[in-house]
């Protein structure tokens, strides 16, 4: 009995919590249209002449392509009572009369998207027949996500070895199990020990072939971290990264000047691991031919 009233009570808290961020945000947009706050944006396109006003609303040509333009911008399922709400002149029938003309027309265009009801709302959707071109696109961005992460720990045991998977951790400030996974299975680092603490975690470091995969005799070989910033700093000007454009002017008096620690000649920890990337990248970019 008591577990059962334990769950009711949470239930009824979190309808209370669920019920509290509606009223919030209806209050937040409440006082935002009585501030004039969305007004201001809007005219600040009117001045430039690229807004459609409320007015213009009433063509129904103009409605459709707003509705779309909304559905179409939106993150998630489009409500026909928030199009409304953006609209303030559309209802909701005319909404849902635009909605059908607007399926109707994707329909007979032979579109590759449509739109789609789901959750109370309208979604502008990519067609089924679509999703093995998407998935290719989504599986390149991955990919990049992958060799990037890969390479990043590759950097940083190349120059720390060894490490625990929490040191790495704690450098990158992400997961790296199954990064450190995938590169012990490509055999480019391996686990050399355990490290003295409690729990004694494994520590891993390069192998041989990650020295020929880089084209190494002996890590001795890797460059040290101020040349790799000599490298950075001599291909890329300051100049030409920024750009010279002055976006706003500055008072001189209240820019302060930038005080440059001195060079001690030892290599520091947190800039060498971005410019370790940098490196390692830099080699990587033959791996792919040496593997093939």
């Amino acid at each position: 009995m008591d577990g059962m009233s334990q769950t009711v009570k949470e239930r009824e808290k979190q309808a209370k919590m669920k019920t509290l961020r509606k009223e919030l945000d209806r209050e937040i947009q409440d006082q935002l249209e009585e501030s004039g706050v969305l007004e201001t944006l809007v005219d600040v396109q009117r001045y430039k002449g690229e807004a459609i006003h409320e007015e213009q609303l009433k063509d129904p040509t103009v409605a459709k392509k707003v509705v779309e333009a909304l559905i179409f911008a939106s993150s998630k399922p489009l409500s026909p009572a928030e199009i409304r709400k953006a609209t303030r002149v559309l209802t909701a029938s005319q909404i849902e009369k635009i909605v059908l003309e607007l399926k109707d027309e994707y329909q007979r265009q032979e579109r590759p998207f449509e739109i789609v009801e789901i959750a109370g709302g309208y979604e502008l959707s990519t067609k089924k027949e679509f999703a093995p071109w998407i998935l290719r696109i989504e599986l390149q961005r991955k990919a990049r996500q992958a060799t990037q992460s890969a390479l990043e720990t590759l950097a940083i045991l190349a120059y720390r070895q060894p490490l625990t998977r929490a040191e790495i951790e704690s450098l990158r400030g992400v997961d790296v199990s199954g990064v450190v996974s995938t590169l012990m299975e490509k055999n480019l680092i391996k686990i050399v020990g355990k490290k003295e603490v409690p729990g004694r975690p494994f520590l891993y470091g390069t192998t041989d072939k990650f020295l020929e995969h880089f084209g190494l005799k002996s890590l001795q070989e890797l460059p040290s971290l101020s040349e790799i910033q000599q490298i950075v700093e001599s291909s890329v000007k300051k100049e030409q990264l920024l750009g010279t454009t002055k976006i706003v002017d500055v008072p001189e008096e209240s820019v302060s000047p930038r005080v440059e620690p001195e060079d001690s000649g030892t290599p520091e920890k947190e800039p060498g691991i971005e410019s370790n990337n940098s490196e390692v990248e830099q080699h990587g970019s033959d791996a792919p031919a040496k593997e093939n």
